[in-house]
């Protein structure tokens, strides 16, 4: 397995948020990212790679050029350890008060971005599992919006870069314990894109906006989006059943590509996911996913207590490479 991996993410550093009219401190940190390279260094997962330098244009495939301006401008103008949160929500293109824009929020998002793509640009060369071990995460961003600590929509971006060179059926397996509101905003329209999502009930939990059963797609793209929530506690027996339903319906979607939004925010000892899941259900997860005979790129999004991410990515990627 190829992991794509640079340590230029260490710069961002989110020192707060605002919850329930509280400024607690943010836990999208560096560690949990640097806690999963180092334990699959380890393990002997140590074909790590840095990234390759892509084009701007790759970004306003999925993002707004005034959204992607604003973002910039506002780093641009942050002082070291200042922080910005949105005043003025619809003038600021943020939906929510816990992704802070910093001095090197950007250039983090941005690096990202580059990240997924040289990962992306791997599965095109043949490799069959690739990690796109990236932050700040992308699953919440939206065409022109941030939120829940996401700034650009890597997984998005990446399946945009596939469709541009060739291909026509891309699968997005969003494995993270929230639900991936941006993900779906952006091809919920479309038939070349089948999203699945396994994630906390939004009727209990983050983004609370998106994630219904009832959200099928529009247009096009009615019938090529389905959610999968689960009540908080769900231990592996109601998570596997779920999980075997989407790799189902991945099957008959037969993609070329499937892209996994991989989140070890459902692990039972991460501080804001709600799942029951151990060590060893995450070699069960990688290994139902394995069965499924196409390309995976795995696209890092949440997971918030790196021990735990660390131990989870080991059993995830050693169940995937069976």
């Amino acid at each position: 397995m190829k992991i794509v991996y640079t340590p230029e993410h260490r710069m961002h550093v989110p020192m707060k948020e605002l919850d329930r009219g509280r400024w607690i401190e943010n836990p999208e940190k560096p560690e949990r990212i640097e806690a999963i390279k180092d334990m699959l260094i380890l393990s002997g997962f140590e074909d790590i790679s840095p990234p390759l330098s892509f084009p701007d244009s790759y970004v306003y495939m999925i993002h707004s050029p005034e959204y992607v301006e604003w973002l910039r401008r506002k780093s641009e103008e942050m002082a070291e350890n200042e922080e910005y949160f949105p005043k003025v929500f619809g003038h600021d293109m943020c939906f929510d008060t816990g992704t802070p824009i910093s001095s090197w929020t950007f250039k983090a998002a941005r690096t990202a971005v580059d990240v997924v793509l040289t990962a992306s640009k791997y599965v095109m060369r043949g490799e069959n599992v690739v990690y796109a071990l990236c932050r700040p995460p992308g699953h919440h961003a939206s065409f022109e919006s941030c939120g829940g600590y996401c700034y650009f929509n890597n997984v998005a971006i990446s399946a945009f870069y596939f469709l541009k060179h060739g291909s026509s059926r891309i699968g997005i397996l969003d494995l993270d314990f929230h639900h991936g509101n941006g993900t779906q905003d952006i091809f919920y329209f479309s038939k070349e894109v089948f999203y699945i999502s396994i994630h906390g009930d939004p009727k209990e939990f983050y983004p609370w906006i998106s994630g219904f059963p009832w959200e099928v797609g529009e247009g096009e793209g009615e019938g090529y989006n389905l959610n999968l929530p689960l009540n908080e506690r769900a231990s592996w027996k109601e998570y596997s059943k779920a999980l075997e339903k989407a790799i189902n319906e991945i099957k008959d979607f037969e993609p070329e590509i499937l892209l996994i939004s991989m989140g070890f925010d459902t692990h039972k000892e991460d501080p804001l996911g709600k799942f029951e899941l151990e060590d060893e259900d995450f070699y069960r997860m990688g290994y139902m996913i394995a069965q499924l005979d196409v390309p995976k790129l795995v696209v890092q999004e949440g997971g918030y207590n790196p021990k735990a991410c660390g131990r989870a990515a080991i059993k995830f990627f050693t169940g995937l490479s069976r």
